[in-house]
């Protein structure tokens, strides 16, 4: 039963906010404890199974889910509660998308089969949207577009993907899926490609990533923090559902990932090295880390027996990251640079994502690096991650000189920032004790996490002994700005060619229709919001009738 009143009270919530007056007024101050309602699903866990006319639904967490599970319920809670003071221009349509977003995180995290997981998937990622165009400026509706792109993009494979496993196993029931006939058929078939590439667009792997720098730095804070630390993590359980390996797949396909991992997690550093505002860099940090997550779901296709010791890791890498992150996003709204309390206070969770010693970070990097060894990792791969966490804490000493200039005065520390960061500093470790993976550090590991770090403080003092006149400077959102200005340079091709007598017929018949669809979508996007908010208020509604016709 809690399993279901986890999901059913963000959707009545928001379901309420649609009532004006006082009935609104309430729900909107109800909102930012939706979240506890996890609090009896992590006390009393359960198996719950409707049986609806469509569909079977299966609830209760289990190993994949339990640690995403504490980490919604306490960045969402503890990030709704400065949204409560921080947001107050268009309250109604923050919420909306907040509570929708969180009924269909929590849904995805208790699913047991396809089908219930694809249904809070998919509702998480269209209410996302609501929360990226928030600030309804050009710059907003721009984000918005692209994340809404990328997030079709994204569902289209992942919904084939799930499509062409329910046509040969029906809706199946995610503890069967390694079994013989399951495992046989996502063997052999392309759906699990289909939903391993749906799943990266979420986590923002690259070149997948586009829709992360450029949503980040529009959407309010508190919504940040949630996209960055919680919902990214989203694909992470859909490969961890639906994308498992099999003995008899070939290693190549590890090596494969974990080169990606790596070409990300130094990728997304390199990009963020080039932007100038904080939440951008943030933004580039998450695509970062994001690799070092597929680098740990890698070790499952070169161990394809160590199902638990992969889900613990991986389980410990994103609270890890989700809690630091969602902290770092936080301090955004809080000037962190007005004091130095509230500087120490973004200085933490910056040095943990960097891994230095005795730090969560240092615990859910050992446990990487102990992974990848098992899996027979090369010394040069392992100088590889190494070398990671120097490039991490170059991005978090950029993104540090950013928040030491944020000094407006007027606005205070936030106790839900400040409850994050002791998270942040705490859970994680609890977390890594409950699975006996935590034990005190010797010299070696200590010196193996500690050169990159000393290595990092090196080329910064370098930097500011010798600086230098170039700087490079690259646009947010990177690739899409590329394909911005080639669209336009082919359209300016288009308009020239025929005045010298060339055809130009291709570039009308592929270049035109894009520009059409852009200009409509843009001078239609006001509606969108309330477009998608009902799309999703019927498909709640007719599940919520199939239910109880069952």
């Amino acid at each position: 039963m809690s399993n279901l009143v986890a999901i059913l009270v963000p959707f009545a919530l928001a379901t309420l906010m649609a009532v004006p007056g006082a009935v609104r007024s309430v729900a909107r101050r109800i909102a930012p404890l939706a979240p506890l309602a996890l609090i009896p699903v992590l006390l009393a866990p359960a198996e719950v199974e409707l049986g609806l006319h469509l569909v079977g639904v299966q609830l209760g967490p289990d190993a994949a889910s339990v640690p995403l599970v504490w980490l919604t319920l306490l960045a969402w809670s503890l990030a709704g509660w400065l949204a409560a003071s921080h947001v107050n221009r268009r309250r109604t349509l923050f919420w909306y998308g907040w509570l929708l977003a969180l009924g269909g995180m929590n849904l995805l995290l208790l699913a047991g089969n396809v089908v219930s997981f694809y249904l809070g998937y998919i509702t998480m990622s269209l209410s996302a949207y609501l929360l990226v165009i928030h600030a309804s400026s050009s710059e907003a509706w721009r984000a918005g577009r692209v994340y809404m792109v990328m997030a079709l993009a994204g569902e289209a494979a992942i919904l084939a993907g799930v499509l062409l496993l329910a046509g040969q196993l029906g809706n199946v029931a995610f503890a069967d899926l390694l079994d013989r006939p399951a495992a046989e058929a996502l063997a052999d078939g392309p759906a699990r490609w289909l939903l391993l590439i749906g799943f990266a667009v979420k986590l923002g792997i690259l070149p997948l990533h586009l829709w992360l720098p450029l949503a980040h730095p529009v959407a309010p804070v508190p919504a940040s923090a949630i996209l960055s630390g919680v919902i990214v993590k989203a694909g992470l359980l859909g490969w961890l559902r639906m994308v498992p390996a099999f003995a008899a797949d070939p290693p190549v396909i590890g090596y494969w990932l974990l080169g990606f991992g790596l070409l990300t997690a130094f990728g997304g550093v390199a990009l963020g090295l080039t932007q100038t505002r904080i939440k951008t860099v943030l933004a580039y940090s998450t695509i970062s880390q994001m690799g070092l997550i597929l680098c740990g779901f890698s070790v499952w296709f070169q161990m394809p027996d160590e199902r638990d010791s992969v889900l613990a890791l991986l389980g410990l890498l994103a609270l890890h990251h989700g809690l630091n992150k969602a902290a770092l996003f936080l301090a955004c709204a809080c000037q962190p640079g007005a004091t130095r309390w509230r500087l120490t206070l973004f200085a933490l969770p910056a040095i943990s994502l960097a891994g230095m010693p005795f730090t969560t970070g240092f615990l859910a990097k050992d446990v990487l690096k102990q992974g990848l060894e098992s899996a027979a990792a090369g010394a040069w791969i392992m100088l590889l991650l190494a070398l990671t966490s120097a490039a991490t804490a170059l991005l978090m000493w950029k993104a540090f000189g950013l928040a030491r200039a944020m000094t407006k005065p007027g606005h205070a520390a936030h106790p839900g920032w400040v409850l994050l960061v002791l998270a942040a500093l705490t859970v994680p470790w609890l977390h890594g004790a409950s699975l006996d993976v935590v034990s005190w550090p010797d010299l070696g590991k200590l010196l193996e996490s500690g050169w990159p770090l000393l290595l990092a403080v090196v080329l910064i003092g370098l930097s500011r002994r010798f600086p230098s006149r170039a700087r490079l400077e690259l646009p947010e959102g990177d690739l899409v700005v590329l394909f911005e200005h080639l669209a336009t340079r082919l359209a300016r091709i288009g308009r020239v060619l025929p005045r010298v007598g060339l055809p130009s017929g291709w570039i009308r018949t592929w270049v035109a229709p894009a520009q059409f669809l852009l200009a409509r979508l843009e001078a239609d996007e006001a509606r969108l919001p309330l477009v998608g908010l009902a799309l999703l208020a019927i498909a709640v509604m007719l599940w919520m009738v199939t239910g109880m016709g069952g």
